[in-house]
This record gives structure tokens, C-alpha cells and sequence, in this order.
């Protein structure tokens, strides 16, 4: 867990696990309720690939975050897109939002992950985040499934029609709009549920 720490923390909770090898929530683990939250590698990126196979229990629900900012007292997804991480077939997000835009490796409400080719709870998916001065790149099992371009008119479009827009989320689309702040970079993470993360950075 070298590198990691809890999204505002400054160690890592003890729900996050190292098992079998991967990065596991132990939603089951006797430890305190301040012991979870969501899971930060504590480094700025900027442009950069990221690598990671997940699994998920049966309706699980989870995401990969990136460029976030860590915003007191506020979730990590206020500042950050999100790589959806689901189980399709049993969380009923799945049917939610418009065109399948809240399946596994979607862009979260806002583009559906197509062809969408996510396997089920319980086996591995392979995903890759590519982040390049502002073009974005979801990967999903060896196959580019999303595309979109940070900061433009295109992006702020995609928010206004989101559950992100400034008329629902007016702090959301603020710092949306903005991702990354004025250095244009942020903090990898990991959001809570019953999930396993292989990691290859």
C-alpha cells in the first residue's frame, strides 16, 4: 500500500486490504466506521496511463477516479470524472442514466462505455485510463469502448446534461469545468464498495 492513504486522510483505512495479491474494501472487516472511505494515490498526475484489472461481488458498485482534488468535506466525484466500475447484470444503476451511460468503464452519467463488453461480477476486467492534454481514453478488456476531451465546449456540454450540471450541482460543475484545477492535474482513487483492484501502474 506504498504511496496510498484514505481520500482525506493521511493513512490508509483499515477496510482497505491487501488480498490475494489485490487492493480489496472489506466492507465485512470489526474495525470503525472512520476506517473506510474512498482510496487516494497520493501523487499528482498529469498525463499518464493507468493499468488496473477489477472484479466486484454480485451488485457491487464502484469507480476510478482521476485528476481529483481533495475538497474538504466533500466525496471525491465532486471533482473528478469517474471510470464507472459495476456489476451490469445485478446493480440497478446499470438501467439508470441515459444509454447505458452508467455501466462498467462508462464516463459516469455522461458517455456509455460501447461496445459495452464488461464481464460479470466475480471475474477480472482489464481496464486502461489514457490521459493526454486533455484527451481522455477509456479501455475495457483490450478494446477502446470512450472518448472525450477535457476542458472544451464539448465538456461542459456533457456536464450540463449530466446530474453534474450547474443547475443540480452547481459546486460539482464549477470545479468539473475545471478539472484538475489550474495545474490541470490531480489524485488517482478509488471509490468504496465490495471490490478487488490488480493494480499495474
Amino acid at each position: 500500500m506504498e504511496g496510498w492513504r484514505g481520500y482525506d486522510k493521511t493513512v490508509v483505512p483499515k477496510k482497505w486490504v491487501i488480498n490475494e495479491g489485490a487492493i480489496k474494501f472489506d466492507s465485512g472487516a470489526n474495525v470503525g466506521k472512520d476506517e473506510g472511505g474512498d482510496l487516494i494515490f497520493a501523487h499528482d498526475f498529469k498525463n499518464f496511463e493507468l493499468e488496473l484489472e477489477w472484479k466486484v461481488a454480485k451488485g457491487a458498485n464502484s469507480g476510478i477516479f482521476f485528476l481529483a482534488k481533495e475538497v474538504e468535506g466533500q466525496p471525491i466525484y465532486i471533482s473528478s470524472p469517474e471510470c464507472q466500475v459495476l456489476d451490469n447484470e445485478n446493480h440497478p444503476d446499470a438501467k439508470m442514466g441515459v444509454d447505458g451511460n452508467r455501466k462498467s468503464t462508462s464516463l459516469y452519467d455522461m458517455i456509455p462505455a460501447k461496445p459495452q463488453n464488461g464481464k460479470p461480477y466475480g471475474e477480472w476486467n482489464k481496464v486502461k485510463i489514457r490521459v493526454n492534454n486533455g484527451k481522455v481514453e477509456h479501455f475495457q478488456n483490450g478494446v477502446k469502448v470512450v472518448e472525450y476531451t477535457l476542458w472544451d465546449k464539448s465538456w461542459v456540454d456533457l456536464l450540463q446534461k449530466s446530474k453534474f450540471s450547474q443547475e443540480k450541482w452547481p459546486l460539482a460543475f464549477e470545479l468539473l469545468s475545471h478539472v484538475g484545477g489550474e495545474s490541470k492535474s490531480g489524485l488517482i482513487g478509488l471509490k468504496i464498495m465490495e471490490t478487488m483492484f490488480g493494480l499495474r501502474t
